[in-house]
């Protein structure tokens, strides 16, 4: 009987050793989740998953998991899910939804409380990225990718303009607005070239709210009341007027072929563009793959000396809806792809989509020079100023209604119409009446 229970007691004590080594109990195939999920992305994301093999090793991590995958374009995926959403049926188990849109499915309801889940990721994501997905104190999300902010320019412009092309020297010019401005009167000055694309009649407001982040301000303020037309916001966009005024924009629509030309122009592009880490892979894949070697990357102007030089423009969460009938293997699949920093890294490398999650940063990709910015290592300053993206209040649930009544204001500003005050003031106004906002 002694020997039985001196044979047990070892037994335990090994199994007890074993676990301790890992860290974990073990978990057995059996304890895994199973059955089907389908998922909702767009194109670059899901290409992205299957580029990295991250299907192939999501399937050998969890063999007893069916993933469908649903190609929707952005705006697919909001008018479907808030279908099925209002029906009660047809949503998917996971849905990526872009920050911009993530405000109204919070505030729609239908989303699966993931608390608890996501709270091991709280110190490794902006804290930005939590805010505009919670509710009540609830989370209602995974937040992936960030769009960290930078100052993209053709050395070539710069070099006839007799401007260095040194990443810290261009940083050094454009060090606030009136310093970029400044440099954007040069290149003008000695070449003719605008210093970057800023429509006025077809503005989408995108540069005037990453103007807005920087501050850390929005369109509403921590008691969500409106800000539109208040002094901080007029003056931001008066500060973005003296460009228009100064005659150094190019007036491209954006998201246009003639937008598009004047970044893949080898005769006459624009100097600049002040926009998101993602930015970068659109010009390596489709906008202008034959300017390899002619960009730079350096930081974004400041609204005054030695103030945040970072900003947000972008990014996306992933979410479950309350439908799905296999909650537990979707969240699998979303702490698999983009809760894993190795999986992030992955990820960003097949599809330049850049990761929130800071725990990834450390990997070397980040530090490996690029060809296509003349061996930039741009990892590194991408890196650099997702860590200082303030918190701001650009996004929302009523952000889709906002941006199309500032876009507005913006228009009548830029071509004369109205002052900066009273533009602002008339879409402020507008908002008010159309979604109750105080």
């Amino acid at each position: 009987m002694l020997r039985t229970f001196q044979r047990i007691m070892l037994a335990s004590l090994l199994s007890a050793m074993l676990i301790g080594m890992v860290g974990h109990t073990p978990v057995r195939a059996d304890d895994k989740p199973k059955g089907e999920i389908t998922i909702w992305a767009w194109q670059p994301v899901l290409d992205g998953m299957k580029n990295s093999n991250l299907f192939d090793a999501f399937s050998k991590e969890y063999p007893d998991i069916k993933v469908t995958t649903v190609m929707y374009g952005t705006g697919d995926v909001y008018q479907n899910l808030q279908i099925a959403q209002t029906a009660g049926t047809g949503a998917p188990d996971v849905a990526l939804i872009e920050d911009s849109h993530i405000g109204k499915f919070v505030d729609l309801g239908g989303l699966v409380d993931m608390t608890d889940l996501v709270k091991e990721y709280k110190d490794q994501i902006a804290a930005y990225k939590f805010e505009q997905i919670t509710k009540d104190d609830k989370v209602y999300g995974m937040p992936w990718d960030v769009g960290p902010v930078v100052t993209y320019y053709r050395r070539d412009v710069l070099e006839k303009a007799g401007l260095s092309t040194d990443p810290d020297d261009v940083s050094k010019m454009v060090a606030t607005w009136d310093d970029y401005l400044k440099m954007c009167q040069t290149i003008w000055d000695k070449t003719k070239l605008s210093c970057f694309e800023q429509s006025k009649a077809n503005n989408d407001a995108r540069l005037y709210e990453m103007m807005l982040w920087q501050q850390g301000l929005g369109y509403t303020n921590d008691k969500g009341e409106l800000t539109v037309d208040s002094p901080e916001n007029i003056a931001t966009l008066e500060e973005l007027g003296k460009f228009w005024t100064a005659g150094v924009t190019a007036d491209q629509k954006p998201w246009t072929d003639g937008w598009y030309a004047d970044f893949s122009s080898t005769d006459k592009p624009v100097a600049t563009h002040v926009e998101a880490a993602w930015m970068g892979g659109n010009y390596k894949g489709w906008i202008a793959p034959k300017t390899e070697g002619l960009w730079g990357v350096a930081l974004m102007p400041a609204m005054k000396a030695d103030q945040v030089r970072s900003a947000n423009d972008g990014g996306s969460t992933f979410v479950i809806p309350d439908q799905s009938q296999n909650k537990d293997a979707a969240w699998a699949f979303i702490k698999f792809m983009v809760g894993n920093a190795d999986n992030s890294v992955k990820l960003y490398q097949a599809s330049d989509i850049f990761p929130g999650l800071s725990k990834s940063y450390d990997d070397e990709v980040f530090s490996k020079k690029d060809k296509f910015f003349k061996d930039e290592v741009i990892g590194k300053v991408y890196v650099d100023v997702a860590k200082e993206i303030p918190s701001a209040t650009v996004y929302g649930t009523y952000y889709q209604e906002i941006n199309g009544f500032v876009a507005t204001a913006i228009q009548k500003f830029a071509t004369g119409d109205a002052s900066a005050e009273d533009a602002l003031k008339e879409a402020a106004d507008s908002i008010r009446n159309q979604t109750g906002l105080k």
